[in-house]
């Protein structure tokens, strides 16, 4: 993941860098031309890491990200979020350049709360490689990677890793057929 981050102090950003407007989220490093459309909430008690051109399509419905203490959120460049995104990071979450996120998608690396008493999970990185496509209400759990240039079926739960290329799906989300994907192609959004 080729990312370049304009430094910027911990603490809320409400600021213009070098002639872009800068996302007004707490975030420990960002990116130049993001943007934040409808409302996004995120409580950053950790380190949060934003791209380059990255967007936040946040209506009709609100998003929400939780980075919480001594775990990192990474966004590469050029990475857009659809409506209702839930981003629960507890451990470690990197998420590739080129990707896109479809609405309604949760991704969390750990389970929260124990199943039961003997339960002693913990927190899991999970890893979305570049130029990744998650379609809508998609579920991403702890531990998991996504191979590059992957698709993630709507309504997947991914409980375990996805290599590269391929179109995955169902639940538990298992690849239904390789994709033809040339070195330099990349996914557009729009």
């Amino acid at each position: 993941m080729s990312t370049s981050y304009s430094q910027i102090s911990f603490g809320k950003v409400l600021a213009v860098l070098k002639g872009a407007a800068v996302l007004p989220i707490k975030t420990s490093a960002v990116g130049r031309l993001g943007r934040i459309s409808g409302k996004l909430s995120v409580s950053n008690k950790g380190r949060f890491y934003v791209g380059r051109n990255v967007s936040f399509h946040a209506k009709p419905l609100p998003s929400s990200i939780s980075v919480e203490k001594q775990a990192e959120l990474w966004v590469g460049d050029n990475v857009f979020f659809n409506y209702g995104l839930d981003i629960g990071c507890t451990t470690s979450i990197r998420i590739g350049s080129n990707t896109i996120i479809g609405p309604m998608v949760n991704i969390i690396d750990t389970n929260f709360h124990p199943v039961d008493m003997d339960d002693r999970s913990q927190g899991k990185r999970i890893v979305i490689s570049d130029n990744v496509w998650i379609g809508r209400g998609a579920v991403i759990l702890p531990g998991v990677t996504i191979g590059a240039n992957s698709v993630i079926a709507a309504g997947s739960v991914v409980t375990r890793d996805i290599p590269a290329n391929v179109l995955a799906g169902g639940t538990p989300a298992k690849m239904i057929r390789e994709l033809r994907v040339a070195e330099e192609w990349i996914r557009r959004y729009n």
